[in-house]
């Protein structure tokens, strides 16, 4: 519900916030990067991302510090407000853009 003075507020990204858990035997062996965006603004994550990985899906740990790296790259250049937003710059653009009827 928006303020009745200030208005609705403006959730911008200021903080990204990375979790890497090493596999172990404990957590069967599994590697987890869990990230999330927040702002001041906000109680709860503006987004967040949680991705696993076995043993066998990554080459000496090359998957998990990639999509970190990839994560921090997309924080970074384009500040995703929104979950939307997130998936927008992860997935990226199709290669052809369909021209629409009437534009």
């Amino acid at each position: 519900m928006p303020h009745p003075i200030y208005g609705k507020p403006s959730h911008q990204l200021e903080v990204l916030k990375f979790s890497l858990h090493l596999p172990n035997r404990r957590n069967g062996w599994l590697t987890r990067l869990e990230a999330s965006g927040e702002c001041s603004t906000k109680r709860a994550s503006l987004w967040s991302i949680s991705e696993t990985w076995t043993v066998a899906e990554q080459d000496s740990g090359l998957q998990p510090t990639d999509a970190l790296h990839h994560i921090a790259l997309l924080g970074i250049q384009d500040h995703p407000a929104s979950q939307e937003a997130v998936f927008r710059a992860l997935t990226g653009e199709p290669w052809v853009q369909e021209v629409l009827p009437g534009f």
